[in-house]
C-alpha cells in the first residue's frame, strides 16, 4: 500500500483528505506543520506528500526547499495543495521541485489525479 503524507496545519482539510485518500485506498500519515512533516517525512518515506503552503512556523516553501536538499526524500513527488492562487506562488513551487500545484478547495476527481500522476511518474 502507498503511503501520502498530508502536510497542513489545518484539521478538517487533514481529515477531509485522509478520508478521500483512504477510501482511494492509500495509507495516509498526517503532519499539522513544515516542521513535523519534515520530521515524518525523514521517518516515514512517504511515496507522496500532499503540502500545504500556509502554515505556522514552516511554510509550504521552506518544506518543500527542505525536502528536495534531503537526498533520502530528494526523489519523494511533492504536490501542493493551497488556497494561495497567484501565479507567482505556482511558479515558485515548480522552481522548488513540486511536481503539481492544486488550489483549494480542490475538484471532484482533480485531486485523485494528481495523486495518482505524481504517484505514477515518481515510478522507476
Amino acid at each position: 500500500m502507498q503511503l501520502i503524507l498530508v502536510v497542513d496545519d489545518n484539521p478538517d482539510v487533514r481529515l477531509a483528505l485522509t478520508t478521500l485518500l483512504e477510501d482511494e485506498g492509500y495509507e495516509v500519515a498526517e503532519a499539522d506543520d513544515g516542521d513535523v512533516g519534515l520530521e515524518a517525512a525523514r521517518e516515514r518515506k512517504p511515496d507522496l506528500i500532499l503540502l500545504d503552503l500556509m502554515m505556522p512556523r514552516m511554510n509550504g516553501f521552506d518544506t518543500l526547499r527542505e525536502l528536495k536538499r534531503d537526498e533520502s526524500l530528494s526523489d519523494v513527488p511533492v504536490v501542493v495543495l493551497t488556497a494561495r492562487r497567484g501565479s507567482e506562488d505556482m511558479t515558485l513551487a515548480k522552481t522548488l521541485g513540486a511536481t503539481d500545484y492544486l488550489n483549494k478547495p480542490w475538484n471532484d476527481g482533480g485531486l485523485e489525479i494528481a495523486v495518482r500522476n505524481a504517484l505514477e511518474s515518481a515510478q522507476p
